[in-house]
């Protein structure tokens, strides 16, 4: 994880572990607080007058390569790096001059992919300017995808070598026809798998910008921000194509669904532009501004090279594996995401009416619009000639929102406050039917559905407080939501599903749940028993209703294999009953040593027929710290959570079918965290600090299928998933030396293991069945480092 904090010392350098989010700090990470022990004195008061410039100069080793492990520190691979960090400030407004400019130069991580540099200037109460530039490289694999495809990341086409070959597909047919159901096996050739190879995965960030402001009088100000945001490299991405049955010399047939992992180009730059005047008075303010966002894709869609195909080609026998198919090799296309436009215009304020009730609010009107051409966004399918009703979507979205909040204090004990927001999403968007192929071959058409929504929220709460040790919170929430469409092609589109199952799928709609209602409870208690004990407890309920459409039919759904199962509901649209628990306690035992424990609990209870049925979480914290001495302390905490979830669901998309064939997956996830950290200053004479810390977390997910009704038990349609684990060991230690006043050496070592297991990596080896997926050999990360650095770092004023 990156930020624009400030430093006075080695910047800490993230690492993220994606398993679990479990955030790791590098070896840096204590340098700040041991920089400024070593500065230790009235130093916020030199500084105010001398200000602290600093250069800091070192190198770190890493041994081994893991794009893991330098998955957003730029650490990725194995050998000697820069660290290289600087803070030069200055301005005749310091060394209690009578001038009022500062200026400041910051570089951080200058040696990595993981660098920011910015310089800014101002003039108290006069204006101010600054530049800034952040890079940031993010690898998404570990380094072990396997491609035979040519090509880079950032590139939109790739082709397969010309040796290749096709992929020989083995189907069945039914009266002469291949159907997106009859998937058969495929093979890879030695020759074909010598071919594949390792590509590293990442996409990168560069944020560029400046930003200025004026102050005009004591009242008066404008402040102008510009950002220009490239992007580059690339992300994973499953792409759907068929395998082409060539047998037929008059025209293409389809041998079934088959599935590549591409390396989908993030070419985009999106540029962000906000200005605002202000005005401030005796007893209000007000802010009226602009904000637009554009963001434009080098490319219109990816493609690239199908290797799937059965039969031959012109009529001639099916090509062995590492031979030619001539020029009937078809290319597959895809979309990437499209250019859109927002502009924005903003009004906010406040007004002060006595020194107990305050008045604040805001007001947006907003458009994003996007018409980029459909040309080279799909698969040109061979030998047809397809039209579509339009050339490009012409989407408009109009966005509305208003806020109001009003605090009152009704006395020294008492204080309201009552809140409303509204939003809206108004999608203008016209609705098209599009007719196409699908991966069987199969002629299907289906409607655009641009939903709107609207959002209105109000919120009253209270906080009394008995005593000086006593407090206590109550509060009201409340929310609605509506959607709809705006359309009636949207809204009476009718298809194939609402034919074939009559007096279920009836009612043709854009929405499934038009309406949402919720209404929360909240109160809050916090009390201190004596001077050394600090509780609280908590509780809100929440019920959430919901008007559903149950005969509801999705005009985006070409046929039965979309997601509407008859009375199936997403968890976040159904009917909710919601109970959150939380309690924690702080014991100051003495003024060397405290102790602290809390927890949370959340169960949910869902009203669907089909979808998520209940869940729960619950959490629990232990932290505890020890001073042993004026320069030593010790500290140690412990964390464990679980989460559970119960679905039911069926196993078809027919509505007949689904009054009796059902089945629930119950998921299952286990988070457990420990670590110890230990702090010793002023050693040999207070020259040397030394900072320790040890960190251990693991987490377990499961999956379990039971079958509930009228569903006979095969193989693998039951039963418990492998577990998903994940477990991260981190030990660090850094010690600091001050050679002299300005003068100042920084060592440390970081040792880190990851070791995580996913059935889901399964698919994608070399040799597994069925192989309807091309293999790309990813593996889960592992990986194991050790890594040490030194750092010089010279002060001065």
């Amino acid at each position: 994880m990156k930020t624009a904090a400030e430093y006075l010392t080695v910047k800490s350098i993230a690492i993220a572990i994606a398993i679990r989010a479990a955030l790791m700090l590098f070896v840096a990470a204590p340098l700040l607080a041991q920089a400024q022990a070593l500065d230790a004195g009235n130093e916020d008061v030199r500084t105010l007058i001398y200000p602290l410039s600093w250069l800091e100069i070192g190198v770190i080793n890493v041994p081994t390569d893991s794009p893991k492990f330098g998955e957003y520190n730029g650490l990725d691979r194995s050998g000697a790096y820069l660290l290289a960090n600087v803070e030069l400030r200055g301005g005749d407004a310091y060394q209690q001059g009578d001038g009022s400019t500062r200026w400041q130069v910051r570089g951080i991580d200058l040696g990595t992919t993981s660098r920011r540099l910015e310089a800014n200037v101002a003039q108290q109460g006069l204006w101010n300017f600054g530049v800034h530039f952040d890079q940031l490289r993010h690898y998404t694999t570990d380094g072990s995808y396997q491609t035979p495809f040519l090509g880079s990341p950032g590139d939109n086409l790739f082709i397969l070598p010309p040796a290749f070959g096709v992929i020989n597909t083995t189907t069945t047919t039914s009266a002469g026809v291949i159907t997106s159901e009859n998937r058969g096996a495929q093979s890879l050739s030695a020759s074909q798998l010598a071919m594949f190879h390792n590509k590293n995965i990442y996409t990168e960030r560069r944020d560029t910008g400046l930003t200025a402001g004026y102050h005009m009088n004591a009242q008066w100000a404008l402040q102008f921000d510009f950002k220009r945001l490239g992007q580059s490299g690339a992300k994973l991405i499953g792409s759907g194509t068929d395998a082409y049955d060539l047998s037929d010399a008059g025209g293409f047939k389809y041998g079934g669904e088959r599935i590549a992992i591409l390396m989908n180009p993030t070419e985009y730059k999106t540029d962000t532009l906000n200005l605002t005047l202000n005005w401030t008075g005796r007893k209000g303010f007000a802010s009226a501004g602009y904000f637009g966002s554009i963001f434009h894709d080098d490319y219109s869609g990816i493609s690239w090279s199908n290797p799937f195909v059965t039969g031959g080609t012109g009529g001639a026998p099916n090509p062995a594996p590492g031979t030619s198919p001539g020029a009937a090799f078809p290319l597959s296309t895809m979309s990437t995401p499209p250019g859109n436009q927002l502009h924005q215009l903003n009004l906010s304020g406040g007004y002060l009416f006595s020194p107990a009730t305050k008045l604040t609010g805001g007001l947006s009107y907003a458009r994003n619009t996007q018409n980029a051409s459909y040309d080279g966004t799909y698969t040109l399918v061979p030998n047809t000639a397809e039209i579509l009703p339009v050339n490009s979507l012409d989407g408009l979205v109009v966005m509305t929102h208003a806020d109001l909040k009003l605090t009152h204090q009704a006395s020294s004990a008492l204080n309201f406050v009552a809140g409303f927001k509204y939003n809206e999403r108004d999608n203008r968007t016209a609705s098209h039917e599009y007719t196409f192929l699908d991966l069987g071959g199969e002629e299907l058409s289906a409607v655009n559905i641009p939903m709107s929504n609207k959002r209105t929220q109000f919120d009253l709460g209270a906080d009394y407080r008995f005593s000086a040790h006593q407090k206590l919170h109550l509060g009201y929430e409340s929310e609605r939501i509506n959607r709809w469409c705006n359309n009636p092609l949207a809204n009476n589109a009718q298809g194939e599903l609402s034919a074939t199952n009559a007096g279920y799928y009836t009612t043709a709609s854009c929405v499934q749940v038009p309406r949402n209602s919720e209404n929360r409870l909240v109160a809050t208690w916090r009390a201190s028993l004596g001077e050394s004990v600090n509780v609280n407890a908590g509780f809100t309920h929440g019920r959430r209703s919901s008007e559903v459409n149950r005969s509801f039919y999705n005009p985006m759904q070409a046929n039965n294999q979309g997601f509407e199962n008859y009375g199936y509901l997403a968890f976040f649209d159904a009917s909710r009953r919601q109970n959150l628990f939380k309690a924690g306690v702080t014991w100051q035992a003495t003024d060397r040593f405290t102790i602290g424990l809390n927890g949370r609990r959340t169960n949910d209870d869902y009203d669907s027929t089909l979808g998520v049925q209940k869940g729960d979480t619950s959490s629990a914290n232990l932290d505890a710290s020890f001073s042993y001495s004026e320069n030593g302390s010790v500290a140690a905490y412990a964390s464990w959570q679980r989460r559970t979830r119960d679905l039911l669901s069926a196993s078809g998309r027919d509505a007949i079918v689904l009054r009796d064939t059902l089945w629930s997956n119950n998921f299952s996830d286990r988070d457990n965290t420990v670590g110890f950290s230990g702090k010793q200053k002023s050693l040999l004479g207070g020259k040397l600090d030394l900072t320790e810390e040890f960190n251990y977390s693991s987490g377990t997910s499961r999956y379990v299928t039971n079958l509930v009704q009228n569903i006979s038990a095969a193989v693998g349609n039951s039963g418990s998933s492998p577990d998903i684990r994940a477990k991260t060991t981190q030990f660090r230690f850094v010690g600091a030396y001050r050679l002299n006043t300005a003068s100042s050496v920084l060592a440390g070592y970081l040792y880190q293991r990851l070791k995580s297991s996913d059935y889901f990596y399964s698919a994608y080896q070399f040799g597994f069945t069925p192989t309807t997926l091309l293999p790309t050999n990813q593996q889960a990360p592992n990986y194991t480092v050790n890594t040490i650095f030194v750092a010089y770092r010279y002060s001065f004023r």
